[in-house]
């Protein structure tokens, strides 16, 4: 639209179409309204922005740090009662511990399932370990305990093994403190037994040893000693005595009383040599070795006793059964 304001040429023209003839009272309300509703988006998204991190908050808040989801019941199924309290105490030292830096390993979302088995493992060898987590509170571990059949005495630690020889796990105190006919100048005692005089059962002026004692094994499994003081690392999983040495072991340790008459304290086995050495209760020893079934060295030892030693066991040093043509003994005061 264009607009003639009279006929002088000092005022031109005026072109209302045109966008900067445009009423300046529109254009201004304009611009404000287009700020205002600016400003109202802003603040909307920024409330929303502060609504969701304060919802999140309080999310990882209720999972992490509230007591719902912290970690109150561990169970441990298929372990013996010492099992399980040593794995209890492993589980629940990692509830102190962080992940990221912050986050609690006392809440079950956050505890290291992985972390624990490997923990667990490293004390323990099962033939089956699992640890899953149950909500809201519960944590659950699984495990198939192998069967101890000796104990293993390396480094001053008794380890127990299985009947493939691998180290299952290290004794507990209470295992420990049950062991009997220890190898000499390694002693036992309890705490409440200290602050009295220690005295020698021998000493005691008429003390007698029981004879039918002597023909009895003491230990619940045999007591293997390693010979010369090895350098390995004995841990869970670590194959320490030769399947068929263990066996040998075994059997004697099962059979030999019956034939000597006396029980078997340990035997001392040297992994690099394929020979047995048995010390027994009545004070002399037997070598024995894995080259020969342990039928035909127990025969063999029977044979001897009865027709060469006889009345004489008393003052036998040892019986040498390792070689195959020939067998020899020595008494303690040789002739």
């Amino acid at each position: 639209m264009k607009v003639y304001h009279g006929k002088s040429t000092r005022h031109p023209i005026r072109d209302y179409s045109k966008r900067r003839y445009g009423n300046p009272l529109f254009r201004q309300n304009a611009r404000g309204r287009g700020k205002t509703g600016m400003n109202l988006a802003a603040a909307k998204r920024i409330a929303i922005a502060v609504i969701a991190v304060a919802a999140f908050g309080t999310l990882c808040w209720y999972l992490m740090w509230s007591g719902t989801f912290r970690i109150k019941n561990v169970e441990v199924v298929g372990a013996a009662a010492d099992t399980e309290s040593a794995i209890r105490g492993i589980v629940e030292g990692r509830f102190g511990m962080k992940r990221a830096l912050v986050l609690p390993q006392s809440s079950v979302f956050m505890f290291d399932v992985e972390a624990a088995r490997t923990d667990i493992a490293g004390e323990f060898y099962f033939d089956r370990l699992e640890v899953r987590k149950r909500l809201p509170d519960t944590l659950v571990i699984e495990v198939g305990e192998k069967q101890m059949v000796a104990t293993f005495l390396a480094g001053g630690r008794f380890l127990a093994l299985d009947r493939s020889g691998f180290v299952i796990r290290e004794l507990t105190e209470r295992e420990s403190m049950m062991m009997k006919d220890l190898p000499e100048g390694m002693g036992a005692v309890t705490a409440g037994e200290l602050g009295a005089e220690t005295v020698n059962v021998s000493e005691i002026a008429g003390a007698t040893v029981d004879p039918d004692a002597i023909k009895h094994n003491d230990n619940p499994n045999p007591l293997i000693i390693e010979k010369g003081g090895g350098t390995a690392d004995y841990v869970p999983g670590y194959g320490a005595v030769a399947q068929d040495a263990l066996a040998l072991i075994l059997q004697a340790y099962a059979l030999l009383p019956d034939v000597t008459g006396s029980g078997v304290k340990w035997f001392s086995l040297d992994p690099a040599a394929d020979s047995v050495d048995v010390s027994l209760k009545a004070g002399w020893g037997v070598y024995l070795t894995t080259l020969l079934p342990f039928d035909v060295q127990r025969e063999r030892l029977a044979l001897v006793l009865n027709e060469k030693i006889g009345e004489r066991r008393a003052e036998l040093q040892y019986v040498d059964l390792r070689y195959d043509e020939r067998i020899f003994y020595r008494f303690k005061e040789a002739e």
